[in-house]
């Protein structure tokens, strides 16, 4: 998980800079406005990106104390709490409706992308290209 973050944020700074130095070699300002969009996109997938490897941590943590409490052969044969199906699986709950699992989902994401860690790269590269569009205007 930690290596897909890295990637999507590599691509986002790729992009970014790439789209940032066509605008200025091509004297079109309008075009930042798409590198602003592709931050923005990056920054979204990169929040959601987080929030699944967070439940994993979690689950993982779950898993862990499962082990340490009952002892491995009486959780592989069933005797835990936990289930365990294959390898550390995610559970969804499965009674509730769509909007409320996608209002569940946002809100996650929303949390995830305003935690500082998240947050500060793509900031960065939005202000980067907002001070390149004023330069450009100007």
């Amino acid at each position: 998980m930690d290596t897909i973050v890295f990637q999507i944020k590599g691509w986002c700074v790729t992009a970014a800079l790439a789209i940032g130095g066509f605008a200025i070699s091509t004297h079109t300002p309008a075009l930042t406005l798409i590198g602003m969009v592709a931050v923005a996109g990056f920054y979204l997938i990169n929040s959601q990106f987080k929030v699944i490897q967070r439940q994993y941590i979690t689950r993982n943590r779950a898993l862990d104390a499962e082990l340490k409490d009952v002892g491995i052969m009486q959780v592989l044969s069933g005797k835990g709490s936990l289930q365990i199906v294959g390898t550390a699986i995610l559970e969804f709950p499965k009674d509730t409706s769509y909007w409320k699992t996608f209002r569940s989902a946002l809100s996650k994401v929303l949390h995830e992308a305003r935690l500082p860690s998240t947050f500060t790269l793509y900031a960065f590269l939005l202000l980067c290209l907002i001070v390149e569009a004023i330069v450009e205007f100007a």
